[in-house]
C-alpha cells in the first residue's frame, strides 16, 4: 500500500500547508496567465481554497506576489544547493555543478520559466516586488561569490570573484532568458556549456 503524506493537524501546520498551496497555484496561474490573469478566484480555484483565505494571509496582490516570487526564488536555490553539495567538497567542482543545476531538468521547468518571466515583468512596474528581487539577488551572488573566491583560492589563481560573479549571473540570466523566449540561438546543453566557458576563463586570470 502506497504511504500518504501526513495530514496537518496543528494550527502551524495547517498555516503553513495553507500557504504552500496557495503559493504553487500562484506560481502556477503567473506561468499560465501572467500577472494580470493570477486573480484571486483563479489561484483558490488551482488551490482548491476558499475565496477568502487569501485576503487571511496576504494583504494585498503585492503582498502576494512578494511571497510568491520569495516561495519560487526560495525553491531554485534549494535545488541549486543540493545539487552543488553532490558535487562534493572539490570547490571548482561546485562551481562547475551551478550552472549545470541552473539549467537542469528539475529547475528549468516551463513553470518556473514562465513564472520568472511574468514577474520579471511584474518589476519594471511594481516598487515592492522590485525591492524583494533586489533582496533576492544580493543574498544569490553573495552565495556565488564565495564559490568562485574559494574555487580560485583551490587553484592557487588571484582574481576578482565579485566581477567574475557578476558576469556569470548576468550569463545565466540571459541564457534563462533567451531559453524561455524561444529564441533558439542555444539549448540547454549549450547553455552550460557557454557558463562553463567563462568559469574557464576566469579561473585562468
Amino acid at each position: 500500500m502506497a504511504k500518504t503524506e501526513q495530514r496537518p493537524r496543528t494550527q502551524p501546520e495547517i498555516n503553513e500547508y495553507r500557504r504552500r498551496l496557495l503559493m504553487e497555484a500562484t506560481i502556477d496561474m503567473l506561468a499560465k496567465k501572467g500577472v494580470a490573469g493570477a486573480t484571486v478566484r483563479a489561484i483558490t480555484a488551482a488551490a482548491g481554497t476558499s475565496h477568502g483565505l487569501i485576503g487571511h494571509y496576504y494583504a494585498n496582490k503585492d503582498e502576494l506576489l512578494v511571497a510568491a516570487l520569495q516561495h519560487l526564488f526560495g525553491r531554485i536555490v534549494d535545488d541549486t544547493a543540493k545539487a552543488i553539495e553532490a558535487a562534493g567538497d572539490d570547490m571548482v567542482a561546485r562551481l562547475y555543478a551551478w550552472p549545470r543545476a541552473m539549467f537542469s531538468t528539475s529547475v528549468f521547468t516551463p513553470t518556473n520559466r514562465a513564472a520568472f518571466l511574468a514577474l520579471w515583468h511584474e518589476i519594471r512596474f511594481n516598487p515592492a516586488v522590485r525591492d524583494a528581487n533586489r533582496e533576492l539577488y544580493r543574498g544569490y551572488r553573495e552565495r556565488a561569490e564565495k564559490r568562485f573566491a574559494r574555487a580560485a583560492a583551490q587553484l592557487g589563481r588571484d582574481i576578482d570573484a565579485s566581477r567574475a560573479t557578476l558576469g556569470l549571473v548576468a550569463l545565466i540570466d540571459g541564457l534563462w532568458l533567451d531559453l524561455s523566449l524561444e529564441v533558439g540561438a542555444v539549448d540547454r546543453k549549450g547553455a552550460i556549456q557557454i557558463c562553463h566557458d567563462f568559469i574557464d576563463e576566469r579561473l585562468k586570470a
